[in-house]
């Protein structure tokens, strides 16, 4: 019978997480290295930094649980250390959910005038994914067209949307027409535009992604030289100097922008809602079938599969939008409410079991293990009868509300 794993004491815990990521690592902010320095927002780990701190840990002999793993970006050393020495548990918080900065920046809209604004998130699950031609999964490229969003949004909710940023132009343009668009604002008035995130420090994000292509509404303050940004996506506002946006604005890795007001609102009808349910449901597993593919494509050559799935867990967040769906569907808050627990147990499960693919995938492309890969196509097959089984429910619950 093999002894129980002795516990590291948290010093030594702390020890081991200061040598990995100034060592292998190469952290290149360990000046902020400290009990209180938090692993994504201060020492600047992205989701891959943190599966390559996890695996080093588990060679040290000190395995992270894997239900840490979403939590560890906003965990700082002492907490890290102190869970790997056994002293505290993970602690169960709810996810806080960013599932699509275009859809959520124009529902911020609808909520401001007090209607119901779920029905854009309808089929968000299954949103666009972008596999390149080096094998790599992003959530954004410059040929993604959000004209799909835009025309719902006016279908189902009377919201009108105009692209004001002009490819055809050079940046310094595109600056000129967000400002003037800031000096001519009004109250009812959403300004739109494309930031790099990663060049916005004061704001904190889990994903630290360099760069982070990202749509949030801005309006002036009183003073010319602070702005407002108010980010639904992140569930996050405040002011900001207006110099650091326009720098996040002028990235050459961002180009976007998009103006609306929501003087015409209105909530949207049931023919509407069944339009969009019907356009947007279907028996296909896109992210599934997309993560498929880049583990084919790395198979012989794995030294790059970490990377190429590293924007997986800003994409299979959307999964969450299903709730959104049952909730306009069922009664929530009355006869639906444990079978609606249920079925957000699986949603998470779903989303959870993308972040276990892409643990094992970063252990192959480390360690080039078959074991590895052959654990995380288990978990992709896993997945793919739990997403069916997800949609099977929103289907029998939209037949019955499509009845009612």
């Amino acid at each position: 019978m093999n002894s129980p794993r002795p516990l590291p004491s948290p010093e030594h815990a702390t020890d081991t997480i200061r040598a990995i990521l100034a060592g292998p690592m190469a952290c290149p902010r360990m000046e902020a290295f400290g009990p209180d320095a938090r692993l994504g927002i201060d020492l600047g780990l992205d989701s891959v930094s943190l599966m390559t701190l996890m695996l080093n840990l588990e060679d040290a002999g000190l395995p992270m649980p894997e239900s840490a793993f979403d939590q560890a970006p906003n965990m700082t050393v002492a907490a890290m250390a102190n869970l790997l020495a056994g002293i505290a548990p993970v602690a169960e918080e709810p996810i806080d959910i960013k599932v699509h900065c275009v859809v959520s920046s124009f529902c911020q809209a609808v909520k401001d005038k007090g209607i119901d604004h779920r029905a854009l998130y309808i089929g968000l699950w299954d949103g666009q994914v972008v596999v390149d031609d080096r094998h790599r999964l992003s959530y954004h490229s410059a040929g993604i067209d959000h004209g799909f969003y835009v025309q719902w949004a006016d279908r189902l909710f009377g919201l009108k949307v105009a692209r004001w940023y002009d490819d055809a132009a050079d940046k310094q343009t595109n600056l000129a027409t967000l400002d003037r668009l800031i000096a001519d604002w009004q109250p009812g008035r959403y300004i739109m535009p494309m930031v790099d995130l990663f060049l916005l420090p004061q704001r904190e994000n889990k994903f630290a992604q360099d760069p982070f292509p990202h749509y949030a509404l801005v309006q002036p303050t009183d003073d010319p030289a602070q702005w407002l940004m108010r980010d639904p996506d992140f569930r996050w506002e405040g002011t900001l100097p207006a110099a650091d946006i326009r720098s996040a604005f002028l990235r050459d890795s961002v180009a976007g922008g998009f103006v609306f007001d929501g003087a015409a609102l209105h909530a949207p009808t049931r023919e509407a809602i069944t339009a969009i349910y019907h356009a947007t449901l279907g028996d296909d597993l896109p992210l599934i079938e997309a993560v498929e593919t880049i583990l084919t494509a790395h198979e012989t050559a794995p030294e790059h599969l970490e990377t190429a799935l590293r924007e997986l867990p800003v994409i299979a967040i959307r999964k969450y939008a299903y709730e959104h769906a049952l909730a306009i569907f069922g009664d929530i808050e009355g006869e639906d409410w444990d079978a609606f627990e249920e079925c957000c147990d699986r949603i998470a499960a779903l989303h959870g079991g993308f972040g276990t693919v892409q643990r094992h995938a970063a252990a192959f492309s480390r360690k080039g293990d078959a074991a590895e890969l052959a654990a995380a196509r288990t978990e992709l097959d896993r997945l793919r009868g739990l997403e069916r089984g997800i949609k099977q429910t929103l289907k029998q619950w939209f037949d019955r509300w499509s009845t009612q």
